[in-house]
C-alpha cells in the first residue's frame, strides 16, 4: 500500500517551501535597507558621510614619518618609512612621546610601510614600491616575546613574496599598480592591499604568514578612488578599515568594510567616510583599532609652500557607522566558531577559561571604552587556564581569545 503513495509523497516534498536566508542589505543606515534581509550580501549603499578628527596628539620628531600603527598587548607601536633606521617605536598615546625603541639588527628599512600582529608575532611590511621595480618585497616577522619593555634590539625572520600578475618591472614612479602600504593578519595569512597609482583602485592579496619565499594569491580588486596607505582589522574580526587619500585633490578617507564572514573582505558592505583634507591633517599613513569601534590614525610630516603639518595621532570613533557588525558576529557564532568558554560568569575575581584549540594564544580583557585592562599569554597545548581578575574593577568587560585561528570574544561581568 505504501508503495502507491511514494510518488505522491515525493512530489509534496519537492513542492514544499524551503526555509532559507533572505539575502539583502540588513543595515538600517543604508539607503537600500531591506528589513526582511537575514543574510548580508554586501549590497548596502550609503549616503555621503564625513567625520572630523577632533582629538589629536603631537607625535615626537623621532617618528616624523610615521607610516604605520599597531596596537597589541595594550601597547601602541609605529615605524618610519623608507630611508630611516630599521626601528620600531613604542608610543605613549596620551603624550605622543616615544617610550621605547627596538632596532632590528639583521634588517634594513628599504621601505617600511605598515604593521600588524598575531598572538605570537609582529609583522613589518617592507613592501613600499613607489617605482614599481622592486624584486625584494618582504615582510619581517618579529617574536612578540622579543619586544618586551626592556628590549632595545631584536632579530627578524623574512617572508619574501612576489605578485603573480606583475610581469613588467620597468621603473615608473607613481604611475603603476604594484605599490603597497597596507596589510593585516588573519587566519594564518597576511592580507595585503595595494596602493594603485595608475587606476586609484586596490588589489587584495594574501601571503602565508610563514618565513620563506611565496607567490601572493590575488583575491580581487576594489575601486577605492584613492591611494590606500593602511589597513587594519578590529579585535572581533568583523570590521576592516582601509585608510587613504587622493593625491589629486588631497581628499582623505577611510573605507569601512563590514558584515562579511571569515575573510570574505571584498564581499562586505563598503562605506566610505570622508576625513578632513590632507591640507588640514597631513598625509594620513597609519591606522589601527584599539577597540572594536575605536581607532587611531597617524600622519607623517607634511610640508609645502602653503602648510607645515607636524606628525600627529588622531582618535577616530566608528561606532555610529557600524550597526550591522552584530550580524557578522551572530553568523560566526552560529557557524560554531566560538572556541572557548569562561566560567563562572558573573565572577568575583577568578575565571576558568577552557578552549578547544591548542595553538599558542593570549587572553585580552577590554573595558567598555575598548581599553586593554589585562592580558595573559596561553602557551601551546594548554587548554584550561585560570584568569585572575582580582585587580579589575567591578563592571562589564569583553574577554577575547586571540590566536592564529582568529579573534573570539565573550562578555564577562565582574562583581
Amino acid at each position: 500500500m505504501l508503495a502507491k503513495f511514494l510518488p505522491l509523497l515525493l512530489l509534496v516534498a519537492l513542492a514544499a517551501p524551503r526555509a532559507r536566508a533572505q539575502s539583502g542589505c540588513p543595515d538600517p543606515q543604508a539607503t537600500n535597507y531591506n528589513p526582511a534581509a537575514t543574510a548580508n550580501d554586501g549590497s548596502c549603499q550609503y549616503a555621503p558621510t564625513t567625520s572630523a578628527l577632533p582629538l589629536k596628539t603631537p607625535l615626537a620628531d623621532a617618528v616624523a614619518e610615521s607610516s604605520g600603527l599597531l596596537y597589541t598587548g595594550g601597547k601602541l607601536w609605529t615605524l618610519n618609512d623608507s630611508g630611516n633606521t630599521p626601528e620600531l617605536f613604542r608610543l605613549d598615546s596620551t603624550t605622543g612621546r616615544v617610550v621605547q625603541q627596538v632596532r632590528l639588527t639583521n634588517a634594513t628599512n628599504v621601505d617600511w610601510e605598515d604593521l600588524t600582529a598575531s598572538a605570537q608575532y609582529v609583522y613589518v611590511g617592507d613592501f613600499g614600491n613607489n617605482t614599481g621595480d622592486r624584486r625584494d618585497l618582504r615582510i619581517l616577522r618579529v617574536a612578540q616575546a622579543d619586544l618586551g619593555p626592556a628590549a632595545t634590539t631584536a632579530t627578524a625572520e623574512t617572508i619574501a613574496f612576489s605578485y603573480p600578475d606583475q610581469t613588467d618591472f620597468t621603473p615608473r614612479t607613481n604611475q603603476h599598480n604594484y605599490d603597497c602600504e597596507a596589510f593585516f593578519f588573519a587566519n594564518d595569512s597576511l592580507h595585503l592591499f595595494t596602493k594603485n597609482w595608475a587606476d586609484l583602485q586596490t588589489r587584495y592579496y594574501t601571503v602565508p604568514a610563514q618565513p620563506g619565499t611565496h607567490v601572493a594569491h590575488l583575491k580581487g580588486t576594489f575601486n577605492v578612488n584613492g591611494l590606500v596607505t593602511a589597513a587594519a582589522r578590529n579585535p572581533a574580526g568583523t570590521v576592516t578599515g582601509l585608510l587613504g587619500y587622493n593625491a589629486r585633490d588631497g581628499a582623505t578617507f577611510v573605507w569601512l568594510l563590514s558584515g562579511y564572514r571569515g575573510t570574505g573582505v571584498l564581499q562586505a558592505n563598503k562605506r566610505r567616510i570622508e576625513l578632513p583634507n590632507a591640507l588640514l591633517i597631513g598625509q594620513a599613513e597609519g591606522l589601527c583599532f584599539v577597540g572594536n569601534t575605536r581607532a587611531f590614525v597617524s600622519n607623517e610630516r607634511f610640508s609645502n609652500i602653503l602648510v607645515n603639518i607636524p606628525p600627529q595621532l588622531y582618535t577616530l570613533r566608528l561606532g555610529n557607522w557600524l550597526p550591522a557588525t552584530t550580524l557578522a558576529a551572530k553568523n560566526a557564532a552560529a557557524a560554531g566558531k566560538v572556541i572557548f568558554s569562561a566560567v563562572p560568569n558573573p565572577t568575583t575575581h577568578l575565571l576558568r577559561v577552557t578552549r578547544t584549540s591548542s595553538e599558542a594564544a593570549r587572553l585580552v580583557v577590554y573595558d567598555l571604552l575598548g581599553r586593554v585592562v589585562l592580558t595573559e599569554s596561553l602557551p601551546a597545548g594548554r587548554l584550561t587556564s585560570n584568569l585572575d581578575l582580582g585587580a579589575v574593577g567591578a563592571g562589564q568587560y569583553s574577554l577575547q581569545l586571540e590566536s592564529a585561528r582568529g579573534v573570539f570574544s565573550q562578555k564577562v561581568v565582574v562583581q
